[in-house]
């Protein structure tokens, strides 16, 4: 028996960015906010791209390229929106500094054409599933399912093998909601050697561990990093198909310099926390980061690198 008074909640629709200026990112989550109640559906601004209903994104970026590939054009999943690129569609036309009402027009759009918004089981999203997997005791590698793929991550080698070579379009196979994970210890020497005959190409892992960090963090901090510990970055990452963002090398500019706390590094470089997360998660997921005490943070300003 429904409790009298109790309604439905409506499911969220979700909005994400790859590969957009941080500036343009900071004004689309200004105006996202300002349009509660003015579109078909309720809209949210999240930092995991493997569930958002619709991407903006910058028209070079080469991961939003393949991701977009991957939808079918007459029954997609998620849209994938141009941020200042020209498209003959006005209602996925989209600029900055974004306007509501275009930006109404265009979630309107992704309402009508996308299937209907599902309540999503709540799990942890690939990067702190994975950061798990690789720190676990006597890990000699790490299974990935996705789809028909398979893949082998080796803790001991820094490496990825795949079956492909490992372009955009593979990577993006990473980024789907449906990867799931399976740690390998030296009893599964049979799985081991399976896996490693289907897999004949071995690529650094770096390029794919940065966008599992950055694209499937949610914005949360990984469990084993602490928001009162400072991080220093041991060298400039391979951005790889992510590509180099504003926000990606002020950060690295900053952890080169002196070690940050999370907040820290947000306030210095001038993005949201949740965009300094996901580089934080990003680098520490492929091994770049070295944490010191807090009090050894060094605070240097922006201006002084930029």
């Amino acid at each position: 028996m429904a409790l009298l008074g109790s309604k439905a909640t409506t499911p969220h629709r979700r909005l994400a960015c790859l590969g957009v200026d941080w500036q343009a990112e900071r004004s689309l989550r200004a105006t996202l906010a300002l349009l509660g109640g003015k579109t078909r559906e309720p809209w949210d601004f999240g930092e995991e791209l493997a569930v958002a209903d619709v991407v903006i994104y910058e028209p070079g970026n080469q991961l939003a390229q393949a991701l977009q590939r991957r939808e079918s054009p007459s029954a997609p999943r998620r849209l994938f929106l141009p941020c200042d690129g020209e498209t003959p569609e006005a209602e996925r036309r989209l600029r900055h500094p974004f306007g509501a009402s275009r930006l109404i027009r265009c979630l309107d759009h992704a309402s009508e054409v996308l299937p209907a918004p599902r309540a999503e089981a709540q799990r942890d999203g690939l990067c702190q599933r994975l950061d798990e997997a690789l720190r676990s005791p006597n890990v000699r590698g790490v299974a990935l399912f996705t789809g028909e793929r398979r893949g082998l991550l080796l803790p001991a080698e820094a490496a990825l093998r795949w079956p492909l070579p490992l372009g955009g379009d593979e990577i993006a196979r990473l980024l789907t909601p449906d990867v799931e994970v399976q740690v390998l210890r030296a009893d599964d020497y049979g799985a081991l050697r399976k896996l490693q005959a289907i897999t004949p190409q071995q690529h650094p892992w770096e390029t794919a561990l940065w966008a599992v960090g950055v694209a499937t963090s949610g914005g949360r901090l990984l469990r084993r990093l602490d928001q009162k510990r400072a991080y220093g970055l041991r060298r400039r990452p391979d951005f790889g198909t992510v590509g180099s963002r504003k926000s990606d090398l002020r950060c690295s500019a900053l952890l080169l310099q002196a070690p940050m706390t999370p907040g820290q590094l947000a306030s210095a470089a001038g993005i949201p926390a949740a965009v300094a997360n996901n580089f934080l998660n990003a680098a520490a997921l492929c091994g770049l980061l070295d944490g010191v005490p807090a009090d050894l943070a060094g605070l240097p300003k922006a201006s002084e690198l930029f």
